[in-house]
């Protein structure tokens, strides 16, 4: 039996780039891709740009789509919503080609009413977007849950029709499939050790094949996708509510001030590093009142949380205040007071709420166990450009890249600590910034 199927996940807590990866992976033409399956649900946000930098989102549709020749699945671990899969195909339709997207016929369709009852019960971060309720449903085979019956080329197969042509594309002598996983091992039901701030079901490399119904003796490996410094998503949700969505392990949380300035200066981001680069210099009590009154609640929600605004802000305050009033003036470059030069702000918001993303330093023993869990071939470490600036959207070879001493010892410590190899630093969002610094796959 010929082992022909790879899988993509996320080695930390989800929005480690792994559409980035599936997608290089997906356009390489020495890598056969012939089938690609997921198995999402609304609450997964997969972003591919291309080289030019035009960007595409998916939730169910595989990402490899990008790929005009590979065969295309939607398995029955999946959910759709349908007002969402319609903004999704229309922005994916351009990959299409005229293909058909064969889904399995035991995809529920997430309704309005598990979208209520999941922001009635759940109190833990979550996305709301009905997902875990609509999965409970079918598992509880509630009679008045509804299947998804098929969108312009989105055809619903019969299961054995459905696998019968996915087997076809494993047996084929040639290639590769690909199994797209969703959200990341740090919010997995079981195993994360984060209930209940985590997704509703299992996120693994064996979760992958069983839902895809694909036995593990055709599994040849498993690409783990992570970043520097993992993020969860905001504790503010999409009503403006603040409910705390878990922290990362025993990691501090960092804020997006120290992740800007950390790169800029290669070092460490934490104020007690960056400090010797920084001044005396700080806000009037002027500029601190105008900022503030500037703000939005959300802004202010996520800078102190519900406690009430001190009257002596910190400098790291400070330069968190100063950040998030030029971010909501839509302006990523600033001319910052406190550094006294031109900082770029690196921050991020969430794919599916649209939320900035929480970063934490990280876990190593997190890291640890999720790639015993899944024993992968290699790491994409993605987002390389928080730990120096210099080397966003940079595109090289290994022995073209001379790192200084911190770079080194922070690769040395991760490929070390994992025993796994770091096979590509993902150096930005567009598909092939990267720096390889082996093949991904096996040969």
């Amino acid at each position: 039996m010929r082992r022909n199927v790879i899988s993509v996940i996320d080695g930390a807590a989800g929005s480690c780039g792994k559409a980035k990866v599936i997608g290089e992976i997906a356009t390489d033409p020495e890598i056969k891709i012939t089938a690609s399956i997921t198995n999402s649900m609304p609450n997964a946000g997969h972003t591919f740009v291309d080289s030019k930098g035009n960007t595409t989102v998916f939730h169910n549709i595989p990402t490899a789509i990008v790929n005009k020749d590979t065969e295309l699945f939607i398995g029955p671990g999946s959910i759709i919503d349908m007002d969402m899969l319609k903004k999704e195909y229309q922005g994916a339709e351009k990959y299409l080609n005229g293909r058909k997207i064969y889904v399995h016929e035991l995809v529920p369709l997430v309704e309005e009413r598990h979208k209520k009852e999941e922001r009635k019960t759940l109190k833990s971060g979550s996305t709301f977007k009905g997902g875990g309720v609509a999965s409970a449903e079918k598992c509880q085979r509630k009679r008045n849950l509804e299947f998804f019956k098929g969108y312009k080329n989105m055809i619903v197969c019969r299961n054995d029709e459905f696998y019968d042509r996915l087997y076809e594309q494993l047996d084929r002598t040639d290639g590769y499939v690909l199994l797209e996983g969703a959200q990341g091992c740090d919010l997995d039901l079981n195993h994360s050790g984060n209930y209940p701030n985590t997704t509703s079901r299992d996120v693994s490399t064996m979760r992958l094949l069983s839902d895809s119904a694909i036995p593990p003796e055709r599994h040849l490996e498993t690409i783990m996708v992570i970043r520097p410094f993992p993020i969860r998503i905001s504790n503010i949700t999409e009503t403006g509510e603040y409910i705390n969505s878990g922290n990362y392990g025993t990691s501090r949380e960092l804020t997006w001030s120290e992740i800007n300035l950390g790169a800029k200066y290669e070092c460490y981001p934490t104020m007690e590093n960056i400090e010797e680069y920084l001044g005396d210099v700080t806000l009037t009590e002027e500029e601190k009142e105008y900022f503030l009154n500037s703000l939005s609640n959300d802004a202010k929600l996520q800078l102190f949380g519900p406690r009430k605004i001190p009257n002596n802000l910190t400098k790291l305050e400070q330069l968190e205040l100063e950040r998030l009033y030029y971010k909501e003036q839509g302006i990523r470059k600033y001319n910052s007071k406190i550094a006294g030069e031109v900082i770029e702000d690196l921050s991020e918001l969430t794919t599916v709420t649209k939320k900035e993303r929480r970063i934490f330093e990280l876990d190593i023993k997190k890291l640890k166990n999720n790639v015993r869990f899944n024993k992968p071939y290699c790491l994409y470490l993605n987002f390389f450009q928080h730990l120096s600036s210099r080397y966003q959207g940079v595109t090289a070879q290994r022995q073209d890249i001379k790192f200084n001493r911190y770079i080194e010892e922070y690769l040395n410590w991760l490929e070390t600590e994992t025993n796994t190899p770091i096979a590509t630093l993902g150096t930005g969002p567009r598909n092939n910034q990267k720096i390889k610094r082996q093949d991904m796959i096996k040969r």
